[in-house]
């Protein structure tokens, strides 16, 4: 693993002026000086720079050859796998929350963790000789895809489908600021941002491009919660018995013991864990108890059953998604679906009793 080197970089762009960029805006000039500016808090654990600002945390490699990773309590690891030619001359720290990787190609790459938690990969080439296209694999979890959005940037989705990051739509500006033309390719978990600086009037060099990565918050409400106490659960059968046949009347008895456990339904991705510390049911609860009864005189072929008892609670679940811009200290929330109707049932010791 390479080692490394911890130092300031004075990156060699205009005086730093104007304001940190939006996340799908191209940044003013002297953009790389503000992001590193604005880095989180990091130190290093072993060879590797580690930032943790809010709920993210960033691990920043020494090696090029491994990823950047970005985690959340609850949440998808996001990796980041940066582009390498093999021939890497340098990594050093730059700024706090910052590593920069110098290829022996006329680029550098300089992972950035900003103040509120947003990753920016930044791609500086000195000159035309320099690569114009800068590929990433882009991971959530153990699997999973990139999908194009329609404002340029991608969605970055689990092997089950949803979302677990969002790549801002890219920009690229030269040393004076000038916009230069840039895309990016998609194929499968693999990011290409082609900078086509053939394609600008002008270009002073060097030239900054980036992808930024957030990771996808999500957040489980419960609404429209009613309680019905002492309910009889007919789903949770104890005992029966039944009048014996041959006599005109008669009684039966039911003596069982029995254990009922909590049920908790969830659905939209919530966990029951958490529905259940919401709305106040433990998701393993276990109740134990015993049937002991007899019938009254009844009819022959009659017949009773016990069932459990307990709280029946009944809810919606709304399902709330946030995403970070680099100008947002907190996410902008959407609510993206509702559920049906749904119940938990909190069991108590005892019985009822019914034909």
């Amino acid at each position: 693993m390479k080692r490394l080197l911890t130092g300031v970089v004075a990156v060699a762009l205009i005086a730093i002026g104007g304001v940190t960029p939006a996340f799908a805006e191209a940044p003013e000039p002297d953009v790389l000086e503000q992001i590193l500016d604005d880095t989180a808090p990091a130190r290093l654990e072993g060879d590797d720079v580690v930032a943790r600002t809010g709920d993210v945390t960033a691990v920043l490699p020494a090696d090029v050859e491994q990823p950047v990773t970005l985690s959340t309590p609850g949440g998808q690891e996001v990796s980041v796998t940066l582009p390498s030619d093999g021939g890497t001359t340098a990594t050093k720290r730059v700024g706090d929350g910052a590593v920069e990787h110098e290829l022996g190609d006329g680029s550098s790459i300089i992972p950035a963790v900003r103040s509120n938690g947003v990753l920016q990969v930044m791609s500086v080439t000195s000159d035309a000789a320099a690569p114009t296209t800068f590929t990433y694999e882009v991971a959530a979890g153990d699997g999973g895809s990139l999908v194009a959005q329609p404002d340029g940037g991608a969605s970055v989705l689990d092997r089950d489908g949803q979302e677990a990051a969002t790549v801002a739509p890219p920009w690229a500006l030269d040393a004076d600021g000038r916009s230069v033309p840039t895309h990016y390719e998609i194929d499968g978990d693999r990011l290409t941002q082609v900078i086509d600086t053939a394609a600008a009037a002008k270009v002073t060099y060097p030239v900054v491009a980036d992808p930024g990565v957030s990771v996808t918050y999500y957040r489980y409400d419960v609404i429209d919660v009613r309680r019905t106490m002492n309910w009889t659960n007919r789903g949770v059968q104890l005992a029966i018995c039944k009048v014996h046949n041959g006599a005109a009347r008669g009684k039966c008895a039911m003596s069982a013991s029995y254990e009922v456990e909590s049920a908790i339904d969830a659905t939209l991705g919530a966990s029951k864990s958490g529905i259940g510390a919401t709305i106040g049911v433990h998701e393993s609860r276990t109740v134990k108890g015993s049937v002991s009864w007899t019938s009254p005189s009844a009819p022959a072929g009659s017949s009773y059953k016990a069932w459990a008892v307990g709280t029946l609670v009944t809810y919606k679940i709304q399902k709330w998604v946030g995403r970070k811009t680099l100008g947002m200290r907190y996410p902008v929330w959407t609510l993206e679906a509702t559920s049906r109707t749904l119940s938990a049932f909190d069991p108590r010791v005892g019985f009822a009793v019914g034909q």
